[in-house]
């Protein structure tokens, strides 16, 4: 409980404060007016999955910072997105048997309680955990495009405009909670929260008696929304990355 109230109060801050970190984008078909684009780097492109929205673009002086944006999607965007980011990439088989290993090597629980050896040994146990990985996964990624598409939401990360670590930073993680609409309004992030939730109550339905009560549940669906903020930092820090550290990760946790 005391976990739900601090993700809602999060989510209410960062929802209130997100306006005046994010720059207002004009939309295209919402108005007549075209958008005004500034800097954005190609890579977002194919870290979004949605290379037509990336723009390059100067204005103003010469001595005028660029400032890193990406443009809102279009009703069908949001799809595109959602297939990039859950099927049509390498990771869709290598991130799931990346965090089998981990689990077969530190297993949860301890004593009793631990996971029981089918689930700690061999093709088999390293079978079950790569199932129980990908079926999180497809699911967090299915409920947030679901969700995602009831809310009008832009499912797609938004870079900040500065060029600061630590606003970057708390940037990437404040989007966790609070992300855009299409038509660029500061909104909750429900999809975000929906696909955690989904994510962790899937595995109610498969795993090992003594993981699927209520609390393991909540605790895997915080877990969810941790990875989450966690791919933020990526996609805000990736430009800057080598090209194989950044390639690196887009395998194990993408």
């Amino acid at each position: 409980m005391r976990n739900l109230l601090s993700i809602g109060i999060l989510a209410m801050i960062s929802t209130l404060s997100c306006g005046a970190q994010w720059p207002v984008i004009e939309q295209p078909g919402l108005d007549g007016s075209s958008i005004q684009q500034h800097g954005s780097d190609p890579l977002f492109a194919k870290l979004q999955g949605a290379a037509g929205d990336e723009h390059i673009s100067t204005s103003g002086s010469a001595d005028t910072p660029s400032v890193r944006t990406s443009a809102i999607p279009g009703g069908s965007s949001n799809f595109s997105y959602y297939l990039t980011e859950t099927y049509l990439n390498p990771g869709l088989f290598t991130a799931p048997a990346f965090r089998a290993s981990l689990r077969m090597a530190h297993p949860p629980g301890s004593g009793p309680t631990r996971y029981p050896y089918e689930w700690r040994q061999g093709a088999e146990g390293f079978g079950r955990n790569y199932g129980d990985a990908f079926a999180t996964r497809i699911s967090t990624h299915t409920a947030q495009y679901l969700v995602g598409t009831l809310t009008r939401e832009d499912l797609r990360y938004m870079p900040s405009s500065s060029h600061h670590f630590f606003t970057r930073t708390s940037h990437a993680i404040a989007f966790t909670f609070a992300d855009r609409s299409r038509s660029g309004r500061c909104v909750p992030a429900l999809s975000n929260f929906a696909g955690a939730a989904v994510g962790g109550f899937v595995g109610n339905a498969y795993l090992p008696n003594g993981f699927t009560d209520a609390t393991h549940a909540g605790q895997r669906a915080e877990f969810q929304l941790g990875m989450m903020a966690a791919g933020n930092l990526f996609r805000e820090f990736a430009p800057q990355m080598p090209a194989a550290v950044r390639e690196f990760f887009m395998l194990i946790a993408r």
